[in-house]
C-alpha cells in the first residue's frame, strides 16, 4: 500500500494534468509573430487541460486596448488595429465570453491569480484573428497572423485622382479574412467607397420586389418551367419540409434566390461575410461616403427581364446545389484567397461562351455603365481617391472593367 501511495504522489507531482491548476515545471514560451511574449513572474498555467495566460500582456502584444470594470469584474479588450474590429468581453469566474457581442463558451472561466487576470489562450487567439501552433518538444506556442487573402485589385490614376478597383466575392466565409495590407491600405486612403448598390441609403423596395417577382396573370411557376424541373422543385420542397406549392407564385429567378438563401442558412458561406458587405460596414463605422454604381431596382429588373429559359437554368442550378457534397462557392473562395487571375479570366471567358443572353445582361451591359462612372471619378477636379468594390467577374474578360478602362486610354495596374 505504501508503495502504491508513493507512486501516486510521484505521478501527481510530475504531471500537470493530474492537478487542478499548476504552472508547468518546464515553463511554456509564447511567441507572437516570431517575438516572445514576456510575462515576468506571472507565467502561463494549465487548468483542466486548458492553457491560461495573463490577459493584459498577451492582448497588448496583439494590439488590443484593455479596460477593467472592477464592479462587475469584467475585462473588455478593444482592437486598436483598424484591420481587426474585434471587441472581446470576459467576466471573472464566468464561462460565457463575448466577441463583438456574440456569446462564446469557454472551456475554463477567467480567473485572478497573483493579481493578474488569466484567460484561456486558444479563445483569445481565435477571437483576435490569429492562428496558433504548439511545438511539444520545445513547449513553445506560436501565435501568428493568419495568411492574408490576396484577392483581385487594380489601380488607375489621372490628374490627381485615384481609383482602386477590388473584385468582390458577394458570399464568403471567415477564411477570406484578413485581407492583405495593400487592400486595407487602399481602403483607408479612400475619400469614397463605391459599391454596386449602396444599401445604406436605398429606400424600401419590398413593394417593388413583390410586384415583379410574382405572377399576376393567373399563371404559376409550373406554367413557366418544364415539367421535369417543376418536379425537382416539388421534391426539394418536400425534402426541406415545405408545402409543395410554396414557390408557385414566384417567378423562377426569385424562386432561385429564395432557395439560395435557404441553403446558406446552414452554410459557412454568408452574404454578410461578403467582401462588399465587409467594406460597407467599415465605411459606415468610419462615416466614409458611399456611392452606389447601380441600384437594387436596376439589378432586380435585369433578373426579371431574363427569358424563361435563363430563369429556369438559374432555378435548376439552385436546386442542384442542395445535393452536392462540396459547397458550390468553395472554389470561388479559394480562387479569391489565392488571387488566381488565370482562373478568374477563364470563368469570364466561359461565361461569355456559354450563354450570350446571360453574359450580355449580367456582365457586358453593366460593365459599360460602371466604366463610365469610374471614368467620371477619374475626371473630377478635386483630386480624390475612390475605393470601388464590385463582383470580381466584372473585372476581366473581353468586356471587363480593366480592358474597358484601358480602351479609354487609362493605364490599369494590378496591385
Amino acid at each position: 500500500m505504501k508503495k502504491f501511495i508513493s507512486i501516486l504522489i510521484a505521478i501527481v507531482m510530475a504531471l500537470s494534468f493530474a492537478t487542478g491548476t499548476q504552472a508547468a515545471s518546464n515553463p511554456l514560451s509564447i511567441w507572437v509573430d516570431g517575438e516572445q511574449v514576456q510575462f515576468g513572474s506571472n507565467t502561463p498555467i494549465v487548468e483542466k487541460g486548458t492553457t491560461l495566460v495573463p490577459v493584459r500582456m498577451l492582448l497588448e502584444k496583439l494590439s488590443f486596448k484593455i479596460d477593467w470594470n472592477e464592479e462587475n469584474r469584467v475585462v473588455t479588450a478593444t482592437s486598436t488595429n483598424p484591420r481587426n474590429q474585434a471587441i472581446i468581453s470576459l467576466q471573472i469566474d464566468h464561462t460565457t465570453a463575448y466577441v463583438n457581442s456574440q456569446p462564446q463558451q469557454l472551456a475554463v472561466a477567467p480567473k485572478i491569480q497573483n493579481k493578474a487576470t488569466y484567460v484561456p489562450l486558444r479563445f483569445i487567439v481565435e477571437a483576435t484573428g490569429y492562428e496558433i501552433d504548439w511545438n511539444d518538444a520545445e513547449r513553445k506556442i506560436s501565435i501568428d497572423t493568419i495568411q492574408e487573402s490576396r484577392g483581385f485589385m487594380w489601380k488607375v490614376e489621372k490628374g490627381g485622382n485615384t481609383v482602386y478597383m477590388l473584385g468582390s466575392i458577394h458570399v464568403a466565409n471567415e477564411a477570406m479574412y484578413p485581407l492583405r495590407d495593400e487592400i486595407m491600405d487602399a481602403f483607408m486612403e479612400a475619400d469614397h467607397l463605391a459599391l454596386e448598390i449602396d444599401f445604406t441609403s436605398e429606400e424600401n423596395i419590398s413593394d417593388f420586389l413583390n410586384s415583379i417577382s410574382t405572377y399576376n396573370d393567373g399563371t404559376t411557376l409550373q406554367n413557366h418551367i418544364s415539367a421535369k424541373t417543376y418536379q425537382y422543385v416539388v421534391e426539394l420542397l418536400t425534402d426541406l419540409g415545405y408545402p409543395t406549392y410554396a414557390l408557385d407564385q414566384f417567378k423562377p429567378w426569385y424562386a432561385s434566390m429564395l432557395l439560395d438563401a435557404e441553403r446558406r442558412e446552414d452554410s459557412e458561406y454568408k452574404s454578410e461575410l461578403g467582401i462588399d458587405d465587409y467594406f460597407m460596414k467599415l465605411a459606415e463605422k468610419s462615416k466614409l461616403p458611399i456611392i452606389g454604381l447601380e441600384s437594387s431596382k436596376s439589378q432586380l429588373n435585369m433578373l426579371n427581364n431574363f427569358s424563361d429559359r435563363i430563369q429556369e437554368e438559374m432555378l435548376f442550378g439552385s436546386i442542384v446545389s442542395f445535393y452536392v457534397e462540396e459547397e458550390p462557392v468553395k472554389d470561388l473562395s479559394d480562387m479569391w484567397i489565392d488571387g488566381n487571375l488565370d482562373m478568374l479570366t477563364d470563368m469570364a471567358v466561359q461565361t461569355q461562351k456559354s450563354d450570350a443572353e446571360y453574359y450580355k445582361a449580367m456582365l457586358q451591359d453593366r460593365n459599360v455603365l460602371m466604366a463610365e462612372k469610374i471614368d467620371a471619378f477619374l475626371s473630377g477636379d478635386k483630386s480624390e481617391t475612390y475605393f470601388v468594390v464590385v463582383g470580381a467577374l466584372h473585372m476581366v474578360g473581353e468586356h471587363g472593367l480593366v480592358p474597358l478602362l484601358e480602351q479609354k486610354g487609362y493605364t490599369v495596374t494590378r496591385v
